[in-house]
């Protein structure tokens, strides 16, 4: 399989009041296409650090990163900017949608940009994928008058507008109760099996059980990681459980 992702010797410190804190310790970490990888880990291990560099939000003190052949670190903000809107989606733990927009019009604005006169085809697109994500009643509802769970599976649809090539989700059903959770994970899985890539940083064992693979950190290094497989391979409580007994190892 293609690398989409290869990160080597990844390094990354934030400033503190006296010191610096070592985020990422030396991580080196390939992500193949169309592969669904997990990112478990404590509190502070910097799984969400390490999603954030991986994907070029942020930068790093030292090692190479290099997405689809192309070298992350070596791009300057602007060459950064076009690669992770058009070739990355997004979906954060806490959806960040313009208020005074309806549902459809905040999915389709990312996608603007780069098409400015194709408004009406971009509707019709972000139309079909609020239908195959099961809201397609709530296009032109405003943010404020649909649940959590609709509102991630909009932010959903607005990572897929551009066809990216690749999924970086934080924490996606963090803020959610089990059933849309659960949802969730359903239009994961659809948007995996279609051949879409996707890194998933979690703190759910069940959750990260739906991937075919789950990379452990702790104190900012990749300790352990967990092939699983697809998830048809066998039953989700047993996957559930080996990522469980694998992070309680991690944590101790």
């Amino acid at each position: 399989m293609k690398k989409i992702i290869n990160g080597q010797h990844i390094h990354k410190t934030f400033a503190a009041v006296k010191d610096k804190i070592t985020v990422l310790e030396d991580i080196s970490v390939a992500i193949y296409e169309g592969e669904f990888v997990s990112v478990m880990g404590p509190s502070g291990s910097g799984k969400s650090t390490l999603l954030y560099t991986l994907s070029g939000m942020d930068t790093i003190d030292h090692g190479e990163i290099t997405f689809n052949g192309q070298s992350l670190t070596a791009c300057g903000e602007t060459e950064l900017a076009d690669i992770r809107r058009q070739q990355m989606g997004f979906v954060f733990q806490q959806p960040t949608f313009l208020k005074n927009l309806a549902i459809i019009d905040n999915i389709v604005l990312p996608a603007l940009r780069d098409n400015r006169k194709k408004g009406k085809e971009l509707a019709n697109k972000a139309k079909q994928l609020l239908e195959k994500t099961g809201i397609g009643d709530l296009a032109y509802r405003m943010t404020n008058q649909v649940s959590g769970g609709q509102l991630q599976r909009a932010e959903i649809c607005r990572a897929l507008i551009n066809e990216p090539k690749m999924i970086f989700a934080d924490e996606p059903t963090g803020a959610l109760n089990s059933r849309s959770a659960e949802e969730i994970m359903k239009n994961f899985l659809q948007i995996n099996q279609q051949g879409r890539t996707i890194l998933l940083v979690t703190h759910d064992a069940k959750v990260a059980a739906q991937s075919e693979r789950v990379l452990f950190m702790k104190d900012g290094q990749i300790v352990d990681e967990l092939h699983l497989g697809k998830l048809s391979n066998s039953f989700l409580e047993n996957r559930t459980e080996k990522v469980t007994s694998k992070m309680l190892k991690v944590e101790m």
